[in-house]
């Protein structure tokens, strides 16, 4: 960042100061950080470049050599200027120190005796402040216009302004390094090699990141960015270094664009917000089936054709739910998902993206249904997919059957039973519950009412015994059952030990009076738990 400095030939036409150029007239477009007062023999060790050195020449060696070499030093040091003031240690600037200062070009200013150092001082601090003041005046100008431009035309308009305010180029890179809006027009202010850094470094964590002070200028990239939202990067290119100033509009236009790019972004997020809650309604069975079809198809959502319940296990549920948004976009569905007992719960229509599309005749109803049925899973298998592909090999999906909207209770319950097969292989991808064993018997009519009746004769016993001790052995059984009867997993599903799995196992089967170890008895208990609806509350 370039510090903020006084010209010296701002200093040089101030006729109260009396100031003399001896030597380095080539060099009075330089400016003077600070005026500062030293007469040591070698004063390097307290300077830091850019001051000009006041100096009555106390110290001054009095060999020419000493001479010539405590110029070069000074300059070797960066100092903006010389200022030797005569009439005390000596009447005249030495002409060695005038010869050396002109040879490295070094401005030489002599100060009369009559001006005192302190007011060559005070003339630089109160121009300083100018300068800041200046600066902040500049700042609050340009600012109100960067914003009306914002709310007029959006992230060009801002981009405009500040490279019209700074006299710079600049570029709003998008996060895949993509050019979004430049002024003047096109790249060309921002040299090639620095562009591809730019796109090399990707997503980097810094705010502001330098990228070139060589011959092609400054370049600064300040991130484009909304808490942890990325939207870019905001690229500021100058033939000069940058003032505080410059800094100043380059965050604020960055932020503006943030806030630009944010607005539909909050807009989603609310409407995901609303959608989580209304998908909550759905699965707990509260909403009748006329309310439910209504509200889905006033959302976008084809509901006509029914619903899929798609669960996905493994990864955090929130950022499962984020990585699949994109792709139900891309096909103009909105997202309903929520999260339920850790794992992510996405409502998909109930033959995918082809919803709404008609056969003639009743053998061409059909053939649509099965075409339905297989885009249904095509699209929950393709979401998967895209998960996999960011979250890697432990993620498991379950896919319920094609339900009516107010039938959430069941979709998610046959979605929890396919995810759980899909853990217990242990192979990561999507399981469908028509592609269950003995689904079919679940979800006929008939045989499920013949399996809710034996459910309700079969778990009375553990449902009374829950209710009336505060234990979990329903929970238990399930778990048990849905996990093959492996104790590893259907312990770690219920979070406790195996211990504590065992003692329940061995109380159900006193109070079933059934052989758990049968392979046949597991299977009829699993789809007796399948088909019964509320076992848990009768």
């Amino acid at each position: 960042m370039e510090t903020l400095g006084v010209p010296l030939h701002w200093l040089i036409g101030r006729p109260e100061l009396r100031l003399t150029v001896l030597a380095g007239r080539d060099g009075l477009d330089r400016e003077a950080v600070w005026a500062h007062s030293i007469d040591l023999a070698d004063p390097v060790p307290w300077l830091s470049g850019g001051e000009l050195l006041l100096t009555t020449g106390l110290r001054l060696p009095e060999a020419e050599a000493g001479q010539r070499a405590y110029i070069q030093r000074l300059a070797d040091a960066g100092v903006a200027a010389v200022g030797f003031g005569t009439g005390l240690s000596h009447r005249h600037v030495p002409a060695a120190v005038v010869d050396a200062a002109d040879k490295v070009g070094l401005p030489l200013l002599e100060v009369p005796l009559p001006t005192p150092f302190v007011a060559i001082t005070k003339a630089v601090m109160e121009r300083l402040a100018e300068l800041q003041y200046e600066g902040v005046v500049r700042a609050s100008r340009v600012q109100p216009r960067m914003t009306r431009a914002a709310l007029r035309d959006g992230a060009r308009a801002v981009v405009r302004e500040l490279a019209v305010s700074t006299h710079a180029t600049v570029l709003y890179l998008d996060d895949a390094g993509a050019v979004r809006a430049a002024h003047p027009s096109g790249s060309a202010g921002v040299d090639p090699g620095v562009l591809a850094e730019l796109r090399s470094a990707g997503g980097s964590d810094r705010a502001t990141q330098a990228l070139s002070a060589g011959p092609h200028g400054v370049v600064v990239a300040q991130q484009v960015r909304v808490g942890p939202r990325t939207h870019g990067r905001l690229v500021l290119a100058a033939d000069r270094e940058l003032t505080a100033v410059d800094h100043l509009l380059l965050g604020h236009a960055a932020s503006l664009i943030a806030l630009q790019a944010e607005k539909p972004l909050r807009l989603q997020d609310e409407q995901h917000r609303v959608n989580s809650l209304f998908l909550r309604m759905v699965l707990d069975g509260a909403l009748p089936l006329r309310t439910a079809r209504d509200h889905l198809t006033e959302a976008g959502f084809p509901a006509r054709n029914g619903i899929r319940v798609l669960v996905l296990s493994g990864p955090s549920p929130w950022q499962a739910l984020d990585t699949v948004g994109p792709r139900l976009a891309e096909i103009g569905l909105p997202r309903f998902g929520a999260v339920r007992e850790g794992r992510a719960v996405l409502l998909l229509p109930g033959d995918g993206p082809r919803v709404g599309m008609r056969a003639g005749g009743d053998d061409g109803a059909a053939e649509s249904d099965r075409r339905g049925g297989a885009a249904g899973i095509g699209l929950a298998r393709g979401l998967v997919d895209d998960a996999v592909a960011r979250f890697g090999p432990r993620l498991w999906a379950g896919l319920s059957l094609v339900h009516e909207p107010d039938a959430g209770q069941q979709a998610l319950h046959e979605a929890s039973n396919a995810v759980a097969v899909a853990e217990a292989r242990g192979r990561s991808g999507l399981v469908a519950f028509e592609s269950l064993a003995g689904h079919v018997l679940v979800s006929a009519p008939e045989t499920r009412e013949v399996l809710r009746r034996m459910a309700a004769e079969r778990f009375a016993p553990l449902s009374a015994h829950d209710r009336d001790n505060g234990t979990e052995l329903l929970a238990s059984l399930r778990a048990f059952l849905e996990h093959h009867g492996q104790w590893g997993a259907a312990s770690a599903a219920l979070e406790v030990h195996r211990h504590t799995l065992r003692s329940r196992m061995e109380r159900i089967r006193t109070l079933l009076g059934v052989d758990l170890d049968s392979a046949h008895v597991r299977a009829e208990l699993l789809l007796a738990l399948a088909a019964w609806e509320g076992v848990a509350d009768q």
